[in-house]
C-alpha cells in the first residue's frame, strides 16, 4: 500500500494507517488463536526496515515520536504492573523447586545460544567476537515485558498459576540484579562504554588521526587495514544482506536497483509490473540515496548543479569582458 499507492499526499491518513494496520497484525493472529504478541514484534521488524522508507517526511517524524512516546508509557507501566502484582494478584503459586528449576533453565538456555552461536559466527568473522563479549552477552540475558504478557494470558489452572509466579520472579529479580550490575561487569571485563569505543574494541588496527579518533572516511577502520570489507558480517549476515539488497527491498520500497535488474530476464513482465514509476525514474544523486538500516538521504546534485552554473555564468562574463 505505502509503495503502490499516493496515500503519502496525505500525511495523517498515512500515519493513521500505519498505525491500525500495524495493531491488525495483533488482532488476525489473535483471532486465528496464535499469539499476537510475537506478530507484532515481527511486523514492527518489517516495518522499520521496510515500510517506513515508503513514509512521507512528516509521516516519518509523526510516526516516529509517537511509538517512542508508546513505549516509554508502555514500559514504563509493565514494568510498575509486574512489581504491583507481585503483592496484589489473588492467584500467585510459589513453588520453590519450580523457581530455582526455572532460573537455572533460563541460565543454562542462555548459555546454549550464546557460545556455540558465538563459535559458528567466528569461523568465518573477523574481527572475531572476544570471549569477554560473550560473557557480557550471557549475562545481560534480561527477561522482562514479553515473557510476564505471555505468562500472564491464561491462569486458570494451579500449573498457570506457579508459571506467572516463576515468570514475575524471575523478570524481576534479573532487571535488579542482572541490569544493575551491568555497567560494574562491563568494567570488569574491560569492555569501553562509549559507543565509538564500543565499535573499535573488536579491532585493535584501527586507522587515527592526529587527535587520536578514527579517520571518518575510513570505513575499513573497525576491522583492520589488512582485513576485506566483506567479512566484517557473518556468512548468514552476508547472505541475507545481499539477497535483501537484491530482491526484498526493490520488491517493498523504492530502492535501487529495480527487479528488472536483478531477476532473470524471463521474469521481466513480473519485475515490471512490481516496480513503480519513481523506481525507474529517479536519479540516486538527485533523489538522494535512502539506506534503509540509517534512514539517511544524501543529496548533492543541487549544489554540484549551483557551482556548475556559477562557473559557467563566470566564463560568460570574463569571455564578454575580453570581447
Amino acid at each position: 500500500m505505502t509503495k503502490f499507492t499516493r496515500v503519502r499526499d496525505f500525511p495523517l491518513l498515512e500515519s493513521a494507517l500505519f498505525v491500525l494496520m500495524s495493531y491488525s497484525t495483533f488482532l488476525i493472529a489473535e483471532a486465528a488463536e496464535l499469539t499476537g504478541v510475537v506478530s507484532v514484534l515481527f511486523c514492527g521488524m518489517c516495518q522499520a526496515h521496510y515500510t517506513y522508507n515508503n513514509l512521507s517526511d512528516d509521516s516519518r517524524i509523526r510516526t516516529k515520536q509517537m511509538f517512542e512516546l508508546l513505549n516509554f508509557l508502555a514500559e514504563n507501566f509493565i514494568f510498575s504492573y509486574i512489581g504491583v502484582s507481585m503483592f496484589t494478584f489473588p492467584k500467585h503459586h510459589f513453588d520453590p523447586l519450580f523457581i530455582l528449576a526455572g532460573f537455572t533453565c533460563a541460565a543454562i538456555g542462555r548459555a546454549a545460544n550464546i557460545y556455540p552461536l558465538s563459535y559458528i559466527l567466528n569461523i568465518a568473522r573477523n574481527p572475531k567476537i572476544p570471549a569477554n563479549f560473550q560473557h557480557m552477552l550471557f549475562f545481560s540475558g534480561l527477561r522482562g515485558a514479553m515473557s510476564f504478557a505471555l505468562a500472564i494470558r491464561n491462569t486458570l489452572s494451579e500449573a498457570r498459576q506457579t508459571m506467572l509466579t516463576t515468570t514475575s520472579l524471575i523478570v524481576i529479580i534479573t532487571v535488579i540484579i542482572q541490569g544493575g550490575a551491568a555497567l560494574h561487569l562491563l568494567y570488569w571485563f574491560q569492555i569501553p562504554v562509549g559507543i565509538d569505543e564500543e565499535t573499535e574494541a573488536l579491532s585493535t588496527q584501527g586507522s587515527r588521526n592526529g587527535n587520536g579518533t578514527p579517520h571518518s572516511q575510513d570505513w575499513n577502520y573497525v576491522l583492520g587495514p589488512d582485513v576485506p570489507k566483506s567479512n566484517e558480517k557473518g556468512v548468514l549476515a552476508r547472505i541475507w544482506g545481499s539477497f535483501d539488497t537484491r530482491y526484498m527491498k526493490p520488491l517493498l520500497t523504492h530502492s535501487r536497483p529495480t527487479l528488472l535488474e536483478t531477476l532473470p530476464v524471463c521474469c521481466n513482465p513480473l519485475a515490471r509490473l512490481l516496480t513503480t514509476t519513481e523506481q525507474m525514474t529517479q536519479d540516486g544523486n538527485r533523489h538522494g540515496i535512502r539506506d534503509s538500516d540509517s534512514d539517511l538521504c544524501i543529496n548533492d546534485s543541487d549544489s554540484l548543479r549551483d557551482r556548475r552554473m556559477s562557473s559557467t555564468r563566470q566564463i560568460h562574463a570574463i569571455s564578454g569582458h575580453q570581447v
